[in-house]
């Protein structure tokens, strides 16, 4: 009987300890088309202090991937899944798609660990049905803006304002973005619950089109420093480190920084023409390393001492952090089921921590789109060998693929582009300068072996079966619906 009571006893202090042990923060930041080096520790030519130090201080992540362009990318990230488990096109305003209904999107599974969750900043998920809305897919909170861009200073979007917060339009519009999101994630900090724990979602609109800043931070750079197009988007690098830093001191004030882990992210690489992905090759929407290898790092207070100031070349993608933030929550990540792919992304927390940095993928997939009826563009990573299939949107300006850094205007091509495929050592020759597909004739099979494997998947299921830009569905009265509903963006279908 003694014993028994024991046990008994042991059982209920260990419950008690589960029940108020703390569960960790969770905040993303997520910099809309962020370039490889458009960042201070990178370029001297650009002032990000706050960025700056938390690279400093924390973990930088060499070999982050992403998908070529915003909403997959985004897709990925919320869902954990590769992106043509989900889609590989982005949603126009006007379309009547969004980010499949039964896949459960993290911020939901953090709500079964009790998680206050909030978004801010740009959504890019789908939104003609109300069930596409952040506050039905998992956050509690949302503002910002439903497409994928918008004038930064009106948040016009073609035809009607796209400004919105949690069921309806918000009436602040007419005021630069970013500052908005300032004010929004101090009210969110202050009144948070500190027996919660805080997931924060924070996809900032800077630096995409259309390049706008206002003048207080344009001024901060001498106005012949560079071109029009690079002075404005500097400035509008300053503005989200400015945001980003406004965050962190928010959470050190509130007293959670010391339990959070913070992960600031590209959701793709620099534009052509703009962004300085300097010294990889290419930009947003190729899948060259400039393309596809985000700019990104970690910190808060959770991450180990031993880690600070360190960065890592483990290999990650945006869908792994679906399940390394359901496991530090201390909920299954699982999702399987009828309809749709099983979750792809794999835990990195030991990365992260230092315990392994060994990949845990086998594979990364960064775009599949290829099979014999749908040839396409795609790549694939299996060990150090990088394959490219089909051609890759060469610019004529090549986002500095191949300028130094205090040259941030480009006007040539950026070298031959890949027909039918390029095969790159990327450990060696992360710059992608030597291809290797017809010097290596059996590393060029092998991953084409592993590429083509995935065109035994359903293909109705791939990308929800639209299988270019152009085949997702569109609503040609979209725009007269919003003109004579208030002129702003709202969802206009109830499926």
């Amino acid at each position: 009987m003694a014993r028994l009571l024991l046990s008994l006893l042991v059982c209920v202090l260990c419950s008690c300890f589960v029940a108020t042990a703390k569960l960790p923060n969770i905040v993303f930041v997520l910099v809309d088309d962020w370039g490889f080096a458009d960042v201070g520790f990178r370029n001297p030519a650009i002032s990000s202090p706050n960025f700056d130090q938390l690279a400093k201080t924390g973990l930088v992540l060499n070999r982050h991937y992403v998908f070529k362009y915003c909403a997959p990318s985004r897709a990925s990230l919320l869902t954990g899944r590769w992106p043509h488990h989900v889609y590989q096109w982005n949603l126009a305003t006007d379309a009547t798609a969004g980010t499949n209904l039964n896949m459960t999107m993290f911020p939901a599974k953090l709500k079964a660990a009790n998680y206050s969750t909030h978004m801010v900043g740009k959504w890019h998920q789908g939104f003609f049905d109300p069930r596409y809305l952040p506050i039905n897919r998992g956050f509690d909170t949302s503002s910002g803006f439903l497409c994928g861009s918008e004038d930064h200073m009106t948040q016009n979007a073609i035809c009607a304002i796209d400004y919105w917060k949690n069921n309806a339009p918000d009436p602040r519009n007419g005021t630069y973005d970013a500052y908005i999101y300032r004010d929004d994630l101090t009210d969110i900090i202050n009144s948070h619950n500190t027996d919660e724990p805080l997931f924060l979602y924070l996809p900032l609109h800077n630096v995409h089109l259309p390049l706008q800043a206002p003048k207080e931070w344009l001024d901060i750079y001498p106005a012949n420093s560079t071109c029009d197009k690079r002075h404005t988007l500097q400035a509008m690098v300053s503005v989200a480190d400015n945001v980003t830093g406004h965050l962190v001191e928010l959470l050190k004030k509130k007293g959670l920084w010391d339990n959070t882990i913070m992960v600031i992210s590209a959701d793709n690489g620099g534009a052509h023409c703009s962004g300085s992905n300097y010294p990889l090759r290419g930009c947003k929407e190729t899948l060259f390393e400039g393309g596809v290898r985000s700019l990104a790092f970690v910190n808060g207070g959770l991450l180990p001492e031993s880690r600070r100031g360190q960065s890592t070349d483990g290999f990650i993608h945006i869908a792994d952090w679906y399940t390394t933030f359901c496991k530090l929550a201390g909920v299954d990540p699982d999702d399987s089921g009828t309809g749709k792919f099983s979750v792809d992304g794999l835990d990195v927390w030991p990365i992260i921590t230092g315990e392994n940095e060994k990949t845990q993928h086998e594979e990364i997939v960064l775009g599949y789109n290829f099979d014999f009826n749908h040839p396409g563009q795609g790549a694939i990573i299996v060990g150090n060998f990088k394959l490219l299939v089909g051609l890759q949107n060469a610019f004529e300006c090549d986002s500095l693929g191949w300028r130094p850094l205090n040259y941030p205007c480009s006007n040539g091509l950026e070298g031959p582009d890949c027909d039918p495929y390029c095969l790159y050592d990327i450990i060696n020759d992360p710059t992608e300068k030597n291809d290797l597909s017809k010097k290596n004739p059996e590393i060029l099979s092998k991953l084409l072996d592993r590429y083509h494997s995935y065109s035994m998947e359903p293909r109705d299921m791939q990308d929800q079966g639209y299988h270019s830009q152009f085949s997702v569905p569109r609503d040609p009265d979209a725009c007269k619906y919003m003109q004579s509903n208030g002129g702003y963006w709202r969802p206009w279908k109830n499926l």
